[in-house]
């Protein structure tokens, strides 16, 4: 599928075009064979360039040529196959071309697309290098709307840490999962974008290069964020996994304290209940009676005990 946009003059906002105009962003979402084949001629573009971001292993880089430059970085969206709030990282290609913006990604519904249909003060797409420095700010903001988020979600489930469950436990795994795509992600983006920063030349103007590193910042920043975020939540797991230790092992003590009481009867009612001659108070009428107090004034001096060494 390919789609094209271009930044409304008046709201520098980005709207939707039915055809391909001048200076306009194309952008190629799940493109098909013969998309590929005929944007790749159209610019220049070498052919194994486009179908990099469909593979979903491709890392982070950029590449320079005389017809365009290239940036892959990664883009979070949501893995539902993994519950609710769980996220995970794709590739998404950058083309800067002589007279337009190309994107390539393998997933239509991207929350960066989404995000820069709502934003304001865009560059105008014709503005090559400008509008390419909003689509990457545009990722380092999903970025952080979708940290937030997670991070709310460990504070709902920080509130229930009297009684965890396991499934709060693994639901705090889940979230861990998606912010250690997200650390790797944004630290081989971060990578990229400095490298890239030391490659401009000074033909690059000094908006340029105010506009990159400012891309290269946000970038920083979140990371940064991803990072805290990151230490909060495996102490929350930390946290969590010694209070069901604790819960386990009170059980495990209570467990044991029963069995210690109850082996008390057992053992006097054995002895006493031996069929042979000669046992203590068999001869007497109240025997049993005798027997029984007993067993309960040694049951209770055990519980004593064991209530003073705070076995429960």
């Amino acid at each position: 599928m390919i789609e094209f946009f271009h930044t409304d003059e008046e709201s520098r906002s980005l709207t939707k075009l039915d055809t391909e105009q001048p200076g306009c962003w194309i952008a190629l979402f799940e493109p098909t064979a013969e998309e590929l084949a005929d944007v790749a001629e159209r610019f220049a573009i070498d052919a194994d360039d486009l179908r990099a971001p469909l593979d979903l292993e491709e890392v982070s880089r950029i590449e320079t040529g005389p017809a365009y430059t290239m940036f892959i970085v990664d883009t979070p969206i949501r893995d539902k196959s993994l519950g609710d709030l769980s996220y995970k990282t794709i590739p998404i290609a950058i083309f800067e071309t002589r007279d337009h913006v190309v994107s390539v990604c393998s997933v239509y519904k991207v929350p960066i697309v989404a995000r820069l249909m709502t934003a304001r003060g865009l560059h105008d797409t014709g503005d090559i290098k400008g509008f390419t420095c909003d689509i990457l700010m545009a990722s380092s903001a999903v970025y952080f709307a979708l940290l937030q988020t997670l991070n709310h979600r460990r504070i709902e489930l920080n509130a229930v840490t009297t009684k965890p469950t396991r499934g709060d436990l693994e639901e705090l795994y889940s979230l861990d999962a998606s912010l250690v795509y997200m650390k790797t992600s944004l630290a081989t983006n971060n990578g990229v974008f400095e490298r890239y920063q030391r490659r401009m030349t000074p033909s690059y103007s000094e908006e340029d290069f105010e506009r990159f590193d400012d891309v290269v910042v946000e970038n920083r920043q979140a990371l940064e964020t991803t990072n805290l975020y990151s230490e909060i939540l495996d102490s929350t797991i930390d946290h969590f996994g010694l209070i069901m230790d604790y819960d386990l092992n009170h059980t495990m003590q209570l467990v044991a304290t029963i069995t210690l009481v109850l082996c008390v009867p057992t053992i006097v009612g054995g002895f006493f209940g031996m069929n042979l001659l000669g046992i203590p108070l068999a001869e007497l009428p109240y025997g049993f009676a005798i027997v029984t107090g007993l067993t309960v004034v040694v049951l209770a001096a055990l519980l004593l005990a064991l209530k003073k060494l705070k076995w429960f």
